[in-house]
């Protein structure tokens, strides 16, 4: 089956505070869970002093590091280099936000996310009028371009998510209905030491359960995606991809 390339994201795994898996850490790229080190504060319009003050507290950035990345995110947004909300359209561009502006860090993870086919068609046919009322989302940007996934040994598959996708871009996983052991139940789902779905058994049955409302999920757009984890010591600093 072929996967295309969502996006790129720069995460700061964070213990889960809430049902099954309090406590633990999941490997998603939802910021229901965990933090992103490019947000919306990350962007000069989109940011509020909360959101400041929250940059300032998890990533211990001044305000004047704070008004640096948002000069450089404002440029690579408008070239569409990153997208709304935290993603990078490539990994060129997150490495260079990276070395940019936290080099010294070593609480990260470099994640990504890929979609089916069908999938893929799926999402830009579900956000095509968010695009032409309000602006794109950047998954959205990047599925257009329809970019196989990076097939090399710097990306490693860590499993699949379940993410339903808010109008704004950010979305939601599984987990935040606390449902491993319902799916676990349901569709014999195994769930590996990521906290994510260890294989595509039964994802379009997942995707469909996901998408009907009567059983009390978010009422956003669901999909199944491969997550990807980026070995920076494999990967070619000229690939954009």
């Amino acid at each position: 089956m072929k996967y295309y390339l969502g996006a790129y994201y720069f995460i700061k795994l964070c213990n889960a505070n809430y049902g099954s898996i309090e406590g633990t850490k999941i490997f998603t790229c939802s910021t229901c869970i965990n933090d992103s080190y490019l947000d919306d504060w990350s962007i000069s319009w989109s940011s509020s002093s909360y959101n400041k003050k929250k940059a300032k507290e998890v990533f211990n950035l001044d305000k004047s590091q704070i008004k640096e990345i948002q000069t450089w995110s404002d440029q690579k947004f408008e070239e569409k280099n990153i997208g709304w909300i935290n993603t990078f359209s490539d990994y060129a561009t997150l490495i260079e936000y990276k070395k940019k502006f936290f080099n010294n860090i070593s609480d990260y993870h470099i994640l990504n996310v890929n979609f089916p086919e069908s999938e893929k068609e799926e999402l830009i046919k579900a956000f095509e009028n968010r695009e032409k009322d309000i602006g794109s989302i950047g998954l959205w940007d990047n599925l257009k371009k329809g970019i196989l996934e990076v097939a090399d040994q710097s990306e490693t598959v860590i499993g699949f998510d379940l993410i339903g996708i808010e109008d704004g871009g950010d979305f939601h996983t599984f987990h935040c209905h606390d449902l491993a052991n319902e799916l676990i139940n349901k569709f014999r789902v195994q769930i590996n030491q990521y906290g994510l779905i260890d294989n595509e058994n039964n994802w379009e049955q997942l995707v469909e359960y996901m998408n009907n409302e009567e059983n009390g999920f978010e009422p956003v757009p669901w999909f199944f995606v491969k997550v990807k984890m980026v070995d920076e010591n494999k990967k070619p600093l000229h690939n954009n991809s």
